[in-house]
């Protein structure tokens, strides 16, 4: 298997790889979009909601808010020897906290991904911009979330980007797409790394 990057920009990359056939090229894409872990809310504590969600939806969308990820920082959940922690929110090992404590003003009130109070200054939404809720006069929202690493396989919002392919010339020639949770080039360097794991696993059972 032979790559070559054709051209990079921003959170995009352009590559093209020569000796592989349409059924790995495929795996491959797969594993770009569904095998590298990024961090996503999967827990909520809410205290106080008086927005127009349910307590399940608001949850809900703050878990597809994507975050600046650390992979090097932070265990898996499966790995960490916390067992969840006691409250359910996983550990410092294993969890990024934010707190949420928005109050509606005289006229409605927007709440966006950036009002989120990150812990750790590393891990914050890769836009501040996205509209969370609108809270009318005197309604708040007070809670608690703690964001871990997970897999694009298990749930879309743990997806750090896109990838697709083509076919010219015999060659693939793929396209991929960071979300902005990680770099696109860490997220295909990481991408490569769990495929040579899978056939390296592979080959060790036959």
């Amino acid at each position: 298997m032979k790559v070559k990057i054709i051209k990079k920009e921003d959170n995009k990359v352009w590559f093209e790889v020569e000796g592989i056939n349409t059924q790995t090229a495929n795996a491959l894409r797969r594993v770009i979009i569904s095998r590298i872990p990024v961090m996503a809310i999967d827990k909520v504590a809410i205290y106080r909601n008086d927005s127009v969600l349910d307590d399940e939806v608001l949850a809900h969308r703050l878990g597809l808010v994507p975050l600046k990820t650390d992979i090097k920082t932070y265990n898996l959940p499966s790995e960490c020897d916390c067992n969840g922690g006691e409250d359910g929110m996983g550990c410092a090992k294993c969890s990024a906290l934010f707190n949420l404590d928005v109050k509606g003003a005289k006229n409605p009130k927007t709440v966006y991904s950036g009002d989120l109070m990150p812990r750790d200054p590393l891990i914050i939404p890769v836009y501040g911009n996205i509209p969370i809720v609108k809270l009318a006069k005197d309604q708040k929202i007070e809670l608690e979330a703690s964001a871990q690493l997970g897999f694009g396989s298990r749930h879309i919002k743990w997806q750090g980007g896109l990838s697709s392919y083509e076919i010219k010339d015999g060659k693939f020639k793929f396209f991929v797409e960071s979300y902005g949770q990680l770099p696109v080039d860490v997220m295909v360097s990481k991408a490569f790394e769990a495929f040579k794991k899978d056939i390296d696993d592979l080959e060790s059972l036959l």
